[in-house]
């Protein structure tokens, strides 16, 4: 079968890559198939027309990484330099991109997924519901409106636009219960719950072959450049890390508080979260690669609870939220049931697995 994906392929974020390359994995191995990531445009109509030349390289974008290289300094642009690279290697050596999606021929299917497909904060993109791509058989794998609420798609008169494309798909499953809500209302339709094709994969082949980065003993932060700055939250951080012998490392991420960071690409990341003593994110993957690897996290909600404390509660995990207070060794005292866990873990991979056959068979 020759299958694409309709994804955000061309992100700098190594939990967009790692959830590609693992459906893709997926797909290849259980099911035989040539699969890749289809090309799209992406529309930014919602960012407004000064920052959408950030996404639209050209003369107009200049001023904008200008402002961004005196705003963040010459060692975070240096950084993202060098990680951009990365990526494009990572996503060649692997073949995980193929043709756009307009002329892409004798499809058999399109997955819409995984990732935030359906969020609506940039902009209406077509092929992102599932709209005129060429093949009958559309379904979603793991779709998920991020930060979108059925709210903000009333305000910006998307209902139908939205609602039309999720209508015409063959399935519908989802990576939280606001997408599944979303969907309902929109469609009358019920969505399957299924997990983020990063534990769908579990990488666990990968995982016995990467070895010990022969750091010292460290905690691990992961979490967007622009966020986990605040002062407060850095200095608790910090000092729970040093006060039990540890230093703190960020990889993939670059923190200028931090005692280490280090670049990476996306299969490479998991090396440092294996190998962690605990780890603190607050993003939904940062979460997601501390499960399949077995650390011990605390996480900071942010805008994307509606996703990450989903997550947390289907892993029993949520007693692992950070509140106001920063009170790290509360959190950490408390050892989680990786049992429970990983037992999670394999009931749910087993039934997405069983609603992805059941698509690709129709």
């Amino acid at each position: 079968m020759k299958i694409g994906i309709i994804t955000h392929y061309d992100v700098h974020n190594h939990g967009a890559i790692l959830q590609m390359n693992a459906l893709i994995k997926v797909l290849r191995q259980k099911f035989n198939a040539d699969a890749h990531a289809l090309q799209f445009d992406k529309n930014y109509d919602f960012l407004g027309r000064e920052l959408k030349a950030k996404y639209e390289i050209g003369i107009k974008s200049v001023g904008i990484y200008v402002k961004y290289l005196f705003d963040r300094g010459l060692k975070v642009f240096l950084f993202n330099v060098k990680k951009k690279g990365l990526f494009e290697e990572f996503k060649k050596r692997e073949n995980l991109i193929g043709d756009y999606y307009s002329e892409s021929e004798n499809l058999d299917a399109v997955i819409i997924g995984s990732d935030e497909v359906f969020a609506l904060h940039t902009g209406p993109t077509p092929v992102l519901f599932g709209h005129a791509l060429p093949t009958d058989k559309v379904f979603a794998y793991a779709g998920c409106f991020g930060p979108t609420k059925i709210d903000d798609i009333k305000k910006l008169h998307c209902e139908a636009f939205v609602g039309s494309g999720l209508a015409s798909m063959k399935g519908l499953a989802m990576r939280d219960q606001n997408s599944i809500d979303i969907a309902k209302e929109l469609t009358g339709r019920d969505s399957k719950l299924v997990v983020d094709p990063v534990i769908l994969y579990g990488y666990e082949e990968e995982l016995k072959k990467l070895k010990d980065p022969k750091l010292p003993k460290y905690l691990l932060v992961y979490a967007y450049e622009t966020r986990m700055n605040d002062p407060e939250e850095t200095k608790k951080i910090v000092e729970y890390a040093h006060s039990h012998g540890l230093k703190v490392v960020c990889p993939g991420f670059y923190h200028g508080w931090a005692d280490i960071n280090i670049n990476t690409d996306p299969v490479e990341l998991l090396r440092y979260f294996k190998y962690a003593d605990c780890v603190v994110t607050d993003t939904f993957h940062g979460s997601v690669m501390s499960i399949i690897t077995g650390r011990e996290l605390a996480v900071k909600l942010r805008d994307n609870s509606n996703k990450l404390l989903n997550l947390l509660k289907e892993y029993g995990l949520e007693n692992r939220v950070i509140d106001g207070s920063w009170n790290l060794d509360s959190i950490f005292a408390k050892k989680q049931d990786n049992e429970y866990v990983a037992k999670e873990v394999v009931r749910r991979r087993e039934d997405s697995m069983a609603y992805l056959k059941e698509m690709i068979e129709l």
